[in-house]
């Protein structure tokens, strides 16, 4: 089984950039409910979401002898680069794969094993088929661009999602962190916040900005102030990278890959064998592993226009908003939907300043979805 890392998340002062541990949110069973028969906050052991896509390839129940265990660590075409150990592979699927995901059978991350072929192809690089993939113990699932009932796996086996935005070019929004948020807590994720291109922060708006990501400080989740430019802060998010895997995703030219290609030199063996398959295209068109000098794996991913949600029940979106977990007990209505009941805590806290509104706003907005 792999192992599953027991991460000590970090909180970063915005001010300061000073960090300190803080308490890892516990992972909550649907069944646990308070003395008042709410349910509690942070329910992440839930069953794991299944993809509804459908494959040609005949699933298998073995595992053939003699296979190399590897990861696969992008696509290349309409082939996958696993690599095992120092070597690299371009493999295909076999016509029988061993795998407990009937429906998406590989993704990056995947745990794979393969049978190596004798001889190389006619871009010299080594081959083999993948036999077998392993359980996944975490993903990032998404709903698939333009297709309203079909998702899409962007990654597994990670222990960390690192959501990147931009101060500016693009804007970051927030709304789209809190979906990030609700899409690693489905996946069993770790999330973190990186906020790029600070260099262009105008001094007399860095309180104000400071400020806006301080509703993610305070739940728990570690936000970094980086820039790829001058340097700042990512020694702080180096440290929080060691010995780890990292999925690093966000928008379209916020800067993903110019801070992996700070944080790390080592991507340029698997970009060049996978950029060979991807017809001269410059930009990341799959997702990346790449390896970390002082241990651990960075991954890095295609830039987003949009992240839909996939398999969200309109029931449990209340519970990915930890902030109002203090307050459900004392809504006058149960279940309440936080929306239009007299007596509502949660909205009242809201009004007191005691919940972040903006983050409210994003609930409300991804209940409209649920429900239209």
């Amino acid at each position: 089984m792999p192992v599953r890392y027991d991460l000590q998340p970090t909180c970063v002062n915005l001010h300061t950039h000073e960090s300190h541990p803080v308490a890892r949110r516990p992972r909550l069973n649907p069944s646990e409910t308070d003395d008042d028969g709410h349910y509690r906050s942070r329910i992440r052991d839930r069953t794991r979401i299944a993809p509804r896509t459908r494959s040609v390839v005949k699933v298998r129940e073995d595992v053939p002898e003699g296979s190399l265990r590897g990861t696969v660590v992008t696509a290349a075409g309409p082939s996958w680069i696993v690599s095992v150990g120092d070597d690299l592979f371009v493999c295909t699927l076999s016509g029988t794969v061993s795998s407990p995901h009937s429906e998406t059978l590989v993704t990056v991350g995947d745990y794979v094993h393969i049978v190596p072929d004798t001889t190389s192809n006619a871009l010299g690089d080594a081959t083999a088929t993948i036999v077998a993939v392993e359980e996944r113990r975490t993903l990032l699932f998404r709903k698939a661009v333009g297709k309203a009932r079909k998702g899409q796996v962007v990654v597994a086996n990670v222990d960390r999602l690192c959501i990147v935005v931009a101060f500016v070019e693009p804007d970051y929004h927030r709304r789209l962190i809190d979906r990030y948020l609700i899409a690693a807590d489905k996946g069993d994720l770790d999330p973190m916040i990186v906020l790029n291109k600070c260099e262009l922060i105008p001094a007399e708006f860095r309180q104000d900005i400071v400020d806006d990501f301080q509703a993610y400080v305070d739940i728990g989740i570690p936000v970094h102030f980086v820039s790829a430019v001058t340097g700042e802060g990512l020694e702080e998010l180096r440290l929080d990278l060691i010995g780890v895997s990292t999925l690093f995703s966000g928008p379209s030219g916020v800067g993903k890959s110019s801070l992996i290609n700070v944080l790390t030199e080592s991507r340029q063996r698997v970009g060049a064998v996978s950029r060979k398959y991807e017809k001269g295209r410059h930009t990341t068109t799959a997702a990346l592993v790449i390896p970390l000098p002082n241990g651990g794996t960075v991954v890095d991913s295609p830039g987003i226009r949009e992240f839909g949600m996939w398999e969200l029940d309109l029931d449990e979106l209340p519970w990915y908003f930890e902030e109002f977990a203090p307050f459900t007990p004392s809504c006058r209505f149960s279940p309440c939907t936080h929306t239009h009941e007299p007596g509502c805590a949660v909205k009242q806290a809201v009004e007191e300043g005691e919940i972040d509104p903006q983050r409210y706003d994003s609930y409300l907005q991804l209940r409209e979805e649920l429900t239209s």
